[in-house]
């Protein structure tokens, strides 16, 4: 088969397209035919080793998590699913896998593609759709009228997490950047602030989450904007974050303390079956705004890299993965 990997950790120029030994599954593994891979932050952050202390790859690694396509093959022990069914799974980074043309997960990470959307529609959900769900329903615990903040509502994570909240019954205020406040509109949420005229935490408005989707402002920053009791989740580490730990541990004790939590996005195929079904009930659209075949992953690492993609990027593999399955 036909997969993307690198020998070691470096720039885009480690991506090189070879010939792999074909897979199969293990006793509770799905093996799929890739018709499409999602591009995230946390690939070529793995590639370049940003994650070796956490993260033990043996090289040749095939980097990707996203996938979309159908099932090729069962393990014994798999009986979720059948040869045929189109699905789309979250591929732990410890197996990686998704830049190939077949792939192996397990069987607990997968859920069936939803009938509304294509194969590179579809492969832009897993980390950034349960990256956005579990940082608002698990962490922020958010619920019908509830007022959430979007820090960079127009990107990857940031544009499902709009969708999300809104379908989670909150007032949504989203931030992005001058280009991108009719698109962020679009996706419904409630007000827009382009901060590149306002600064949505220096005013009035208090909320009861705040979701850093781009990791970039900082508890510090943020927690002015809080109110009583509310939490704000960001999607990178920093040492601000861990100085408010002890903090909020004595505040606690005093009443409604305000929380800071990390998002450490976790393999859940009922979680993609959530994901799957606000799709399909119109209340999710994910926005896929660059796509690359497979051969070109190295551009589309460079894209994803330089940020301020609209969306997602897509990789598409086997076939037209812009059509819906028959």
């Amino acid at each position: 088969m036909k997969a993307i990997a690198i020998d070691g950790y470096g720039d885009a120029g480690e991506l090189q397209a070879r010939e792999a030994p074909d897979l199969k599954p293990g006793n509770e593994d799905i093996l799929i035919r890739v018709r499409a891979a999602g591009v995230n932050p946390l690939d070529w952050k793995i590639r370049q080793g940003q994650l070796r202390l956490f993260l033990r790859l043996r090289f040749p690694y095939v980097l990707g998590s996203d996938i979309a396509g159908e099932v090729v093959s069962t393990g014994i022990l798999a009986k979720r699913f059948k040869a045929g069914d189109p699905v789309f799974a979250f591929s732990d980074p410890k197996r990686g896998g998704a830049y190939a043309e077949l792939a192996v997960v397990n069987q607990a990470a997968a859920a069936r593609k939803p009938d509304s959307l294509d194969f590179a529609e579809t492969a832009s959900l897993p980390i950034a759709g349960c990256t956005a769900l579990q940082a608002l329903r698990d962490i922020g615990r958010v619920s019908q009228g509830a007022k959430v903040l979007v820090l960079g509502g127009a990107g990857g994570v940031g544009h499902f997490a709009v969708q999300i909240a809104k379908a989670l019954g909150a007032m949504t205020t989203a931030t992005c950047g001058p280009a991108n406040v009719d698109f962020v509109r679009s996706l419904g949420a409630d007000c827009v602030i382009d901060y590149s005229r306002k600064n949505c935490l220096g005013g009035r408005d208090h909320y009861d989450v705040i979701f850093d989707a781009v990791g970039k402002s900082s508890f510090s920053a943020c927690r002015h904007a809080l109110a009583p009791g509310g939490t704000y989740v960001t999607t990178l580490p920093s040492p601000d974050l861990f100085f408010w730990g002890p903090v909020q541990r004595v505040a606690k004790l005093f009443g409604q303390a305000k929380q800071a939590r990390l998002i450490m996005v976790r393999p859940n195929g009922e979680d993609l079956a959530y994901l799957g079904g606000l799709a399909d009930k119109g209340k999710l659209k994910p926005t896929v705004s660059l796509r690359f075949p497979l051969d070109r992953a190295s551009e589309a690492h460079q894209a994803s890299q330089a940020g301020h993609a609209r969306g997602k990027i897509v990789l598409d593999i086997c076939g037209h993965a812009s059509a819906l399955p028959a």
